[in-house]
């Protein structure tokens, strides 16, 4: 299902929910069990060659030495450091589809894949989007956005990202666009169960308009992704980016995901998001603000 325009009021809902569940993270942490028998929860913020650094609920940022950690939820550490980053393959395809008739004839049809795979140093990252729209029997509209970017972590979780995507936004009067960026960023954690990271950067936006014009701009780009699992392994979610043009400070873009993804079977979710978009100098005939939330289907791995 899709619906367009929210109210307000819809905005705030999503924003209490994201909120609470937020709150409910310290219900579900992780533990460290030290070798004199001492619980601790919290989560891994990092491991070096000889200490462990520890968020505790209760006590902050620890730091505490390999040899006086006996497990992590539950699983024997072992002399040899385990890697914080490791080579890794994961992705993620997420389906969603309306249909209505009668009063109203409508079709709405979303499909979002995305792949992430790490290699030494390397991290690879690569995206597709495709979405149609139509409303009582008129041409439907489609969007589409194909990515692709590389991360070179060159100090522990420091990493120098470069990526190029490509697609068009029939929504938006976009005829065609690129984007090619670069950015210095940090991951200040990764594990199965929750993740942060934050980069910042230029971004080239290459915008061919319907109406026949065009819009290049150079911006400063600054982006953040977060992921954490709450209550019943029910994986909560946040995105955003925002784009501001070096030549003109007003011009602005901000885009912005929020939702939850609830299991259902093994590796299959029910994911409910909100995608908001907002450009202060949009294309003509188009509203500044887009707005809307999909309730569908997500197979991980």
């Amino acid at each position: 299902m899709r619906y367009g325009s929210f109210t307000k009021r819809s905005l705030i809902w999503m924003a209490a929910l994201f909120a609470s569940l937020t709150l409910a993270t310290a219900t579900s942490a992780d533990q460290i069990t030290l070798t004199n028998g001492d619980i601790i929860q919290g989560q891994l913020n990092q491991q070096t060659e000889t200490h462990v650094i520890w968020n505790s609920d209760s006590f902050g940022t620890l730091t505490i030495a390999q040899e006086q950690v006996a497990s992590i939820n539950g699983e024997p550490f072992g002399e040899q450091p385990t890697e914080v980053f490791s080579n890794t393959y994961n992705g993620s395809l997420s389906f969603t589809g309306a249909y209505a008739s009668g009063n109203q004839e409508r079709e709405d049809w979303d499909l979002d894949s995305s792949v992430e795979w790490r290699e030494g140093d390397f991290r690879h990252r690569s995206n597709l989007n495709y979405e149609t729209h139509s409303l009582n029997g008129s041409s439907p509209n489609t969007e589409y956005a194909l990515g692709y970017g590389i991360d070179w972590f060159f100090q522990d979780q420091w990493f120098w990202s470069n990526s190029v995507s490509f697609g068009a936004n029939e929504e938006r009067a976009i005829d065609q666009y690129y984007y090619i960026g670069s950015a210095i960023g940090r991951q200040f954690w990764e594990s199965e169960s929750t993740a942060l990271s934050a980069e910042t950067g230029l971004l080239w936006i290459s915008e061919d308009l319907e109406d026949q014009t065009s819009d290049r701009r150079l911006t400063w780009s600054w982006s953040a992704d977060y992921r954490t699992r709450v209550l019943n392994n029910i994986e909560l979610f946040h995105s955003h980016k925002i784009f501001i043009a070096l030549t003109d400070l007003s011009d602005s873009d901000i885009r912005a995901d929020l939702g939850f993804k609830v299991p259902v079977v093994e590796n299959l979710f029910t994911e409910i998001k909100l995608e908001w978009i907002y450009d202060n100098q949009p294309a003509a005939d188009t509203e500044k603000s887009d707005s809307q939330l999909t309730i569908g289907v997500n197979y991980s791995w």
